[in-house]
């Protein structure tokens, strides 16, 4: 106890008395322990160590050098879990200081768990800075509604409005970590700019309305329709999905049900090849125990940035063998063991020579062991989706590996499992005849061959890689029903707009790229009159004269758990249940006997045994634990979700879906100029992120990235202008060199002041490249 007492004291040496106005009062390890153990007095009389006060070390992240206590978490988790070491110690002795690189900020996609993690408040958040005391904070557990990785959250408000987000641990999906879009990315639940109540077009403006009259003018335009379609956006829940099923299917009576927009066309029925779902058929924790992974789809750290967490991990501390097919480089080919670097549309072919033992070098084929898990998300327009993502199930088929697959959003993979999909109903179900997807519903609309058009949280028009497609098709007279949370681009063509709620705004599940159900509580109301599409489907399907009887989120799952095969034995009630903190053996580091100790007692209240820990080994004084082992007090709160059996309630299999082989691939456009690759970059000009305040200013300028060769031929050198143009659309952009394939360039999707889709009026597009005059 004397030699706990005495650490903290010299821990207090250089800390200033900020509690008072730092942000971490009130849940900071150090103002507790000092309370209960602390000294009530200092004995050191030395001048403290002072420096400039509350520097902004990035757009996020603010740095209290006088409240360090130097113990390297912030240092740790940058070199051991980011791999971006933006942030170290440095000086020596007494001066010894954290800091940023002279004159370079903390340009990371996780710094915020920095802040999360810091013991005494060194490190606070600019966007939550002097905005509350936690005691003022009222909170629910959520999920990160932005990328499929389905990072566990705790949402937090005060006086109605979401001031915060932090990461919740879940080991099976992102261990302590969320990137900083989904924990900075918050602000737009409470814009200004949400829709808040009904609207009907009168003209060419808009009247705001009761739902009874926007629901029944919507309502009429159904029952005379004879050709109607349904697009669906990502960012929506899986209840969602299932009432948009539903209401399409069997109440309007349509086939023509999509949500794969940014996607589009990405053939996901095709992993019924490889096992009973149209999804994973592999989990994110089976990367760590796999001796090969083969990563086939966009850069992890921009689009699914936890992912990224997860691979670096398997590969640098399980050695599993990372193999990474790609036209361009990304973050993975920093660690991989093996980079195939293929051209543009030959990726099929590179997964083939693998299979067959042909690929070059030969020990790419050879590494390629048993098990392995292959990661398939679909990439950019010109990637032939369908033919590359056939001859990776056929490569797990062959070598009896699994499949992780990888859609953009957070609600992308319910929307499959719910049947928003053309050719599968709920449950991965073949339909007879399958509809059409949303590049038919947009041309069918912008050919006057469709009556209603539904629009559930989708905007075409920014999203869709055909832009001009898009606007055409909502210009042409369709009438076009939108369920929003913002004022779109495609709401402002919409005929009736309906206000949607937001995540911390309901109840509802969202699936992950595994397929685990994970569970948001609601925090806030939703502005005006807003509702949850669910709510609203089950409205239109009442004025259509259907009765679904259902008046909450129980009542909708009753539904889905009697109708989905797949879904008929997960147990709602346990997604909201966090899992016992375990019992467990330690042995103690400073005597001989094992002791048995609950792991409260051991630690304090929600405490764990360390990762590094195997029952029947010894503890090594002074060992280095994972990071983990340092924050196990956050374990006690872990929700771990289910992933929903494979099997039926009956524990059968659903039955077998057959699905057509696929055509040859497209032949790239002749005639000169570049194929072009696009994706998009963890912050852009997005709708949600748009509105968000703290993380508008980040998203990066555009540029092209060119092959240096390509760009030699062309006169162009880094740093220089490009005149880019498709389309009868034109735009200068500055030139980056990287290595990407000859013949290809790279666009980022959505940064400032560019809408890339402009570009793009085929899915195998071309754009000219010339020097900007």
């Amino acid at each position: 106890m004397d030699a706990q007492k005495g650490m903290l004291e010299f821990l207090l040496i250089n800390h200033p008395l900020d509690c008072p106005i730092c942000d971490r009062a009130g849940e900071c390890p150090l103002q507790d322990q000092t309370y209960k153990h602390g000294p009530g007095s200092t004995r050191y009389i030395e001048p403290k160590r002072t420096y400039e006060k509350a520097l902004a070390i990035s757009d996020l992240v603010v740095l209290d050098r006088e409240r360090c206590v130097l113990c390297w978490r912030c240092v740790r988790f940058s070199d051991e879990i980011a791999g971006d070491s933006f942030i170290q110690l440095i000086d020596r002795g007494p001066g010894t200081q954290i800091l940023t690189f002279k004159d370079e900020p903390f340009d990371s996609y996780f710094s915020g768990n920095t802040i999360q993690i810091c013991p005494v408040g060194a490190l606070t958040s600019k966007p939550y800075r002097f905005v509350s005391r936690p005691w003022d904070l009222t909170s629910a557990p959520s999920v990160c509604a932005y990328c499929s990785v389905g990072c566990p959250l705790t949402n937090d408000a005060r006086a109605g409005k979401l001031v915060r987000t932090q990461a919740l641990p879940n080991e099976n999906v992102n261990d302590f970590w969320t990137c900083d879009k989904g924990r900075f990315g918050y602000h737009y639940v409470d814009s200004e700019d949400r829709l808040d109540r009904p609207l009907i077009r009168k003209g060419e403006e808009f009247e705001g309305a009761s739902w009874g009259e926007a629901v029944a003018a919507v309502a009429a335009k159904l029952q005379d329709a004879k050709k109607v379609g349904v697009i669906a956006g990502g960012h929506l829940t899986t209840e969602d999905a299932f009432a948009i099923s539903k209401l399409a299917k069997e109440v309007i009576g349509t086939p023509h049900v999509d949500s794969r927009i940014q996607d589009a066309g990405a053939p996901y029925e095709l992993a019924l090849k490889a096992g009973p779902v149209a999804g994973s058929t592999s989990t994110l924790n089976d990367l760590e125990s796999a001796r090969t992974i083969l990563w086939l789809g966009p850069d992890p750290k921009e689009a699914l940035p936890v992912l990224y967490l997860r691979l670096r991990k398997a590969v640098l501390d399980f050695e599993t063998k990372l193999i990474v097919v790609s036209p361009r480089r990304m973050s993975l080919d920093a660690f991989a063991t093996h980079v195939v670097r293929c051209e543009p549309g030959r990726e099929a072919s590179a997964v083939g020579a693998l299979m067959k033992n042909t690929a070059t070098p030969a020990e790419v084929a050879t590494d390629l062991g048993d098990p392995f898990v292959a990661c398939w998300g679909p990439g950019s327009p010109g990637r032939d989706e369908t033919a590359l993502f056939s001859a990776v199930v056929d490569l797990v088929n062959d070598r009896a590996g699994s499949l992780l697959v990888c859609p953009p959003h957070a609600g992308s993979q319910g929307m499959i499992d719910m049947g928003v999909y053309p050719s599968l109903d709920a449950g991965y179900q073949p339909v007879g005849e399958p509809g059409m997807d949303t590049q038919a519903i947009l041309e069918a609309a912008a050919s006057g061959d469709l009556d209603v058009l539904l629009l559930f949280g989708a905007d075409p028009i920014a999203d869709f890689p055909m832009s001009d497609l898009a606007r055409k098709a909502l210009e042409a007279g369709t009438f076009t029903v939108s369920v929003e949370l913002f004022p779109t681009d495609s709401v402002a063509l919409s005929d009736v707009v309906l206000p949607s709620a937001a995540y911390a705004e309901r109840e509802g599940t969202f699936t992950n790229l595994e397929r685990r159900l994970q569970k948001l509580e609601p925090l806030l109301p939703a502005p005006g009159s807003a509702a949850e599409p669910w709510r609203i489907c089950a409205s239109i399907a009442g004025a259509l004269g259907a009765s679904w009887s259902w008046n909450g989120f129980a009542d909708v799952w009753a539904d889905i758990k009697r109708s989905v095969v797949t879904h008929a034995g997960v147990d709602v009630e346990a997604l909201a249940q966090n899992a016992p903190a375990p019992n467990v053996a330690l042995q103690s580091g400073y005597a001989d006997d094992a002791v048995n100790q609950s792991a409260a007692a051991l630690a304090g209240p929600g405490a764990h045994y360390p990762k590094g820990y195997r029952q029947g080994s010894p503890f090594q004084t002074g060992q280095n634990w994972p990071l983990s082992w340092e924050l196990r007090a956050f374990e006690a709160r872990q929700r771990p979700g289910q992933v929903p059996s494979m099997l039926d309630g009956n524990g059968s299999a659903p039955p077998a879906t057959r699905v057509s082989a696929p055509s040859e691939a497209r032949r790239a456009q002749t005639g000169e100029g570049f194929a072009l690759y696009t994706g998009r970059m963890i912050y852009d000009e997005g709708t949600m992120v748009s509105k968000t305040v703290a993380l508008r200013g980040i998203a990066r300028h555009p540029f092209i990235g060119m092959n240096p060769g390509d760009a030699a031929e062309l006169g162009l050198s880094e740093g220089e202008e490009a005149l880019v143009s498709a389309n009868g659309f034109e735009v200068h952009l500055e030139v980056h060199l990287e290595d990407i394939a000859s013949g290809a360039v790279f666009v980022p999707y959505d940064q400032k002041g560019l809408k890339t889709n402009l570009l793009i009026t085929e899915m195998n597009p071309i754009v000219q490249v010339r020097r900007s005059s």
